[in-house]
């Protein structure tokens, strides 16, 4: 299959590349891995994105050209690379107008095979694992600002590689990049040690408010306008949030609602068996079976929180 992607990566002169929305480390780190290496490769490429992206990711080599002003493929794209995205509804572009070929990338059990080519990998542990074995295939030397991509995405979806979903290819994988001279230490200080003080209030205010529902079996938690209003912190990331409510004993899994323009957004996570997402695949999300997410529109954040609430009852039983 890899030879199927890279014969339209050959006859293809301009390639975009974009994620889903809000994207996340795996998301990130993916596309920038991949940014980087179609260009070695000897194309041009850049990335589409909706999203901005979050503090404790801009460190990431080439964020910076990550605006949130390209929202469409530019003049003369030939193809479109969508790495991370279960569902076309979630992709961070406007692509109705795309005549182009699509290319779907991803490792959600729940994807929806949008593309024109769907190279779809569920054993892998992140998008980064196939974008890492996809530009060895092209030849394209690993240098350490790739390395750099690809381990921080490996890392962040597998939550420190303490996930069930981490695998001894995972392991082999950031071992290379260590190995490569790759400062893995500097890197887990930027993403999980970066927090600004208005972040800090602002996770003080959610862990006050947070409830335990569902017989104490689930922590929820919410970000309501005006907690970001308090705390003055325009949240990007809440995995750091939503990660505290399963360090409670005894608990099941975690959910965090958050207002926004656009919606309700649901952030779920399992901390044993609970499969979360079947849950926001009900709501219209996807994800991971312990990490998922969705968005509801149309409800307060109170009625966001009564649905959750019976879906997870029900899951629960």
């Amino acid at each position: 299959m890899f030879k199927d992607i890279k014969d339209i990566i050959d006859s293809s002169k301009k390639i975009a590349i974009t994620y889903h929305v809000s994207p996340d480390g795996d998301a990130l780190g993916s596309a920038l891995a991949l940014l980087q290496g179609i260009r070695i490769y000897g194309k041009e490429a850049y990335v589409i994105s909706k999203d901005i992206i979050g503090d404790n990711l801009g460190f990431l080599p080439y964020s910076s050209e990550i605006t949130g002003e390209i929202t469409k493929p530019v003049e003369k794209t030939d193809c479109v690379i969508v790495v991370d995205c279960g569902n076309y509804e979630r992709i961070s572009a406007d692509l109705e107008s795309f005549k182009g070929n699509i290319i779907n990338i991803d490792h959600h059990l729940s994807n929806d095979r949008y593309g024109n080519i769907n190279f779809i990998n569920v054993k892998a542990a992140a998008t980064a694992e196939i974008i890492y074995e996809f530009l060895l295939s092209l030849n394209v030397e690993i240098n350490n600002d790739i390395a750099t991509c690809i381990y921080t995405a490996l890392m962040t979806d597998t939550g420190s590689y303490r996930y069930s979903n981490t695998t001894k290819v995972t392991h082999y994988i950031a071992g290379d990049l260590i190995e490569s001279g790759l400062n893995h230490e500097e890197i887990h200080k930027k993403v999980f040690d970066n927090k600004s003080y208005e972040k800090l209030k602002l996770i003080g205010l959610v862990l006050n408010k947070m409830e335990l529902v569902c017989n104490s079996k689930i922590a929820l938690m919410q970000v309501t306008e005006e907690m970001i209003e308090e705390s003055k912190v325009n949240i990007k990331d809440s995995s750091d949030i939503i990660s505290m409510g399963n360090q409670i004993k005894g608990i099941e899994g975690s959910v965090l609602l958050k207002e926004s323009d656009i919606g309700i957004k649901v952030s779920l996570r399992s901390k044993n068996d609970l499969d979360v997402r079947k849950i926001a695949e009900s709501l219209g999300g996807g994800g991971h079976t312990k990490a998922s997410g969705a968005l509801i529109k149309d409800k307060t954040i109170k009625e966001a929180k009564e649905i959750i609430v019976r879906l997870l009852e029900k899951e629960l039983i």
